[in-house]
């Protein structure tokens, strides 16, 4: 079954896409959208929406269109798919002109990288072509030992529904229109979004678990007018559903990412999905960060995004960097807020460009997790062993020179640096 969105539903797709070369020239504009979801040990379930929206400015007969689908695995041909669409007409003469057909496709794939290309042809006037495709997209298989998530469906629109009078976009008790333009604003605010989590009977503590969501910006840093939104939810089998709506009517024109994690008892990610949106919002005018009180300032930064543990490495960790006086600012610091907003203002003062992130903090941040992940010992973590304060109060070595059997020493390494102090 393909779906017809009425005219009110193209408003804004109209606005926004009729500056583009492709639909000005063609009346022709195809969107497409992929997500993966577990189906069983050896495969995964692909689900591929797409979208065309066609303008059609005569009074002519009403065209069909040829849609071709062409994935391919190491240039070789996997699935080749032809058929027709003729959108419905109805409503009135306007509405009728301007049409958006929406429909999803389902295949199961075993784990590769495969390559997915999708073109859409007028068949009246068959010079009228767009295709849109997807690169390198990396099909995986989901285990059983540990809690994973599906990637996160975009929708226009998510209701219950019955059993009865199925459509090909029902599933799990929900039917979930796509939205694979992804683009919303304020003639269409509201963000549906749909994805599933696996294996959370035996990984979760308790009887309940957190999902957490966060909107960041472009440059990676929480929105201050969408905070971070956190969910309880009770265990009630082995997997789970999840589906929401936000609005957008806050935020500016741009590029968005919309990250969902699973928390455990202490804060920290288990497992996290995550998608992209776009907003056109002219009338919203971005917000001047520095114009902001420093909690809030902190608040819009990758400070605010650290689980508390994460936060007490990161505050230890920075005491290597740090003068006496303000050695003694952290050791009396009086709680979390106070120490986020300490490191906002350590780290903030030694940025050097003018993008909003702080990419000082981001280096020293990775520093840290590699520490941890490639220094550590039996008795201390990474950050706290010789080699991961010198790794992370000057990076990485020029060269390491290994010396396993040396007399009267025990096995050692000698790290090297052509950029400080003259090497």
């Amino acid at each position: 079954m393909k779906k017809i969105f009425q005219f009110s539903y193209l408003f804004i797709f109209l606005f926004v896409l009729k500056t583009l070369p492709c639909f000005s020239q063609q009346n022709l504009s195809l969107s497409m959208d992929v997500c993966q979801y577990r189906f069983n040990q050896d495969s995964s379930l692909v689900e591929i929406y797409y979208s065309l929206l066609t303008k059609d400015d005569s009074t002519s007969e009403k065209t069909s269109y040829v849609f071709e689908l062409r994935i391919t695995e190491k240039e070789n041909v996997i699935i080749s798919n032809l058929w027709k669409v003729q959108p419905q007409t109805s409503g009135s003469e306007e509405e009728n002109k301007s049409q958006m057909t929406v429909d999803v496709l389902r295949y199961l794939f075993a784990p590769g990288t495969y390559n997915i290309k999708l073109i859409a042809k007028n068949l009246l006037s068959p010079n009228l072509v767009d295709s849109i495709g997807i690169d390198d997209f990396s099909v995986g298989i989901f285990g059983n030992d540990k809690i994973e998530m599906s990637d996160v469906e975009i929708a226009q629109q998510i209701i219950p529904v019955n059993s009865t009078n199925k459509t090909k976009f029902d599933k799990n008790r929900f039917s979930v229109t796509p939205n694979p333009l992804k683009i919303f604003a304020k003639e269409n605010p509201d963000v549906y979004y749909y994805f599933e989590s696996y294996n959370l009977k035996g990984n979760v503590a308790r009887k309940y678990f957190e999902i957490k969501r966060t909107v960041l910006d472009m440059y990676g840093l929480p929105v201050a007018s969408l905070p971070a939104y956190l969910k309880k939810k009770r265990v009630r089998g082995n997997d789970d559903v999840e589906v929401g709506m936000f609005n957008v009517l806050k935020l500016p024109s741009g590029k968005f990412y919309l990250n969902f994690a699973i928390l455990d008892s202490n804060a920290n990610e288990i497992s996290a999905t995550n998608t992209v949106f776009f907003v056109h919002n002219p009338d919203v005018a971005p917000i001047d960060r520095n114009s902001l009180p420093i909690e809030n300032q902190m608040a819009s930064s990758e400070i605010a995004l650290l689980p508390q543990d994460d936060l007490d490495v990161m505050i230890n960790a920075t005491k290597y960097l740090i003068e006496d006086d303000e050695l003694r600012v952290i050791d009396n610091l009086e709680n979390e807020n106070a120490k986020r907003i300490f490191l906002y203002r350590f780290w903030k003062e030694r940025d050097n460009d003018n993008t909003p992130a702080l990419e000082a903090y981001r280096e020293m941040f990775m520093r840290v997790q590699f520490a941890n992940a490639s220094l550590s010992s039996m008795k201390r973590e990474g950050w706290q062993t010789d080699r991961g304060r010198v790794l992370i109060k000057y990076g990485k070595p020029s060269e390491i020179q290994y010396y396993p059997n040396v007399s009267d020493f025990k096995e050692f390494q000698a790290w090297s640096y052509d950029q400080i102090e003259n090497g």
